[in-house]
């Protein structure tokens, strides 16, 4: 039997806190995104393995440096994710043969030996 999720005016007026919540953590992280960068115009020539850039301004391999941890992040998250959801989506078919073997028990007739 699925349970039905009732929507209550808390979780609604939660969730709405929650968006303007995440507009302000953004618009709070891009302006000091933007005030790192205006103030890392310093020149700089980065050298992995032999080999070198040209010179590019600061605030670039920092921002890359933090592009590439976030992906590489957000793709370990999805790998987890994506198992989580498969062992949920096992346990509720466990779950409900466990539910129809339950309900078949109570619907055994009683008998008394006597």
């Amino acid at each position: 039997m699925p349970k039905i999720k009732r929507m209550t005016t808390m979780s609604v007026f939660s969730s709405g806190r929650k968006h303007w919540l995440n507009i302000a953590v953004m618009a709070l992280l891009t302006a000091f995104f933007i005030t790192f960068a205006l103030s890392n115009l310093a020149l700089v020539n980065v050298a992995l393995l032999g080999l070198k850039s040209q010179e590019i301004p600061f605030y670039m391999p920092v921002f890359i440096a933090f592009i590439l941890g976030f992906s590489g992040g957000m793709l370990s998250l999805s790998f987890s994710r994506r198992k989580h959801k498969q062992e949920i989506s096992q346990l509720r078919k466990e779950n409900n043969v466990l539910h129809q073997e339950v309900e078949n028990l109570r619907n055994i007739p009683l008998q008394d030996d006597v």
